[in-house]
């Protein structure tokens, strides 16, 4: 009998599953916490991953049920595991008669017995072939497991586009930037265009037509930042680093231009930002360093940016502007608590020298429980018990 000491809930591919990883993409956002099929069954505790077809399935009056499944192919499967034709999970899985009723299991193994803890709807026999050949590249990464996804972004089901998606999403920013390069810009380009395609896939669509752009594609990109509407903007990260990769001049100027207009949306400054962070990610020439910190410290004088172009200025260790910062801090549209401990973690990361050590002590008179604080965040003082 198989027994579930988890609860037991099925979950279609597009649903996240949180697993405590790391984002990789800068581009994309809100699936770092999420595994695809491939990092599911390379996860420690799936000890068995197969595939079924429910077969029947009962729900009781007190909300408990019991499923039959029958097992068509096993992908991992511990030597000594004695698994049976048939199996029976005591949840209630829904049912359709007249519906291709797949099920992808993954479970772990104790003492004979499967612990099952997460469970893919599969809708189709297209979906089940996907899963088949996604739980196969197992071995693949870098640019190769990106190969392997490609053809499947635009899929008609839903279930593998979005895991597919998620295998790009996951991908390091090097390893995007490496295969942006062998990319068709026209096929990336009717992607962005098409209204079907989900806004949240535009950004990393758009900067990966930076690897593969050509010199229309730098006019295409520049009137897709000036666009306002949904669509434009979730983007808008993706096309800004598109445009610097593909005209550093141009892309630059566009960014600066947008940071020092006053009637910019605070969103769009945002993405300015968060633009920023990814350029010095994967940018590393002395001029590009020379753009990143120019429209830092742009934002630096923007009272509403400066707590996040300090940060990013203190984690660059770039201390050029020490005198500027340390200025205006508690001036007029800088002195908020986040603000201030922005302030603070630069000044307490800064090398030492006699200006530091007179800021600090001045803020140590009127903040010196956010000094504290802010000594016990970064790891300078034990953390009080």
């Amino acid at each position: 009998m198989l027994r579930t000491t988890l609860l037991f809930v099925v979950v279609v591919l597009l649903t996240a599953i949180s697993a405590g990883a790391t984002l990789a993409c800068s581009i994309c956002a809100g699936y770092g916490q999420s595994l695809s099929l491939r990092e599911q069954a390379l996860k420690s505790n799936s000890k068995v991953v197969l595939f079924g077809i429910i077969t029947k399935s009962i729900l009781e009056l007190d909300g408990t049920g019991k499923t039959e499944i029958s097992v068509q192919k096993t992908f991992i499967l511990p030597p000594d595991f004695q698994l049976q034709p048939s199996i029976s999970v005591k949840q209630y899985l829904p049912f359709d008669a007249n519906a291709y009723n797949g099920i992808l299991l993954f479970a772990d193994n104790s003492k004979g017995q499967l612990d099952v803890f997460r469970g893919v709807s599969i809708p189709s026999k297209e979906v089940s072939n996907y899963a088949a050949g996604a739980l196969g590249a197992t071995t693949l990464r870098g640019p190769a497991l990106l190969d392997f996804y490609l053809p499947f972004l635009q899929s008609p089901f839903r279930e593998i586009a979005t895991d597919a998606f998620l295998e790009f999403a996951k991908a390091s920013d090097s390893t995007l930037v490496e295969f942006s390069k062998k990319m068709n810009p026209a096929l990336l380009k009717s992607w962005i265009l098409d209204p079907k395609v989900p806004e949240e896939r535009l950004g990393l669509y758009a900067f990966l037509l930076g690897g593969c752009g050509r010199d229309a594609d730098i006019s295409f990109l520049l009137e897709m930042l000036k666009l306002q509407n949904s669509r434009a903007q979730a983007a808008f990260d993706g096309a800004m680093v598109a445009l610097i990769r593909l005209h550093p001049d141009k892309g630059w100027k566009a960014l600066d231009g947008f940071l020092k207009a006053d009637d910019t949306p605070l969103q769009t400054r945002l993405s300015c930002i968060r633009s920023i962070k990814v350029a010095g990610e994967i940018m590393h020439d002395k001029s590009d360093k020379a753009e990143i910190f120019k429209a830092l410290n742009i934002a630096l004088k923007q009272g509403e940016l400066a707590d996040l172009a300090i940060e990013e200025l203190r984690k660059m260790k770039y201390w050029g502007f020490t005198q500027e910062i340390l200025n205006i801090y508690g001036t007029k549209g800088y002195t908020a608590p986040v603000m201030k401990r922005a302030f603070l973690r630069y000044a307490l990361t800064a090398p030492k020298d006699p200006v530091i050590e007179k800021f600090l002590a001045q803020c140590g008179i009127k903040d010196s429980q956010m000094i504290l604080e802010v000594k016990e965040s970064l790891g300078l003082v034990p953390l009080k018990p």
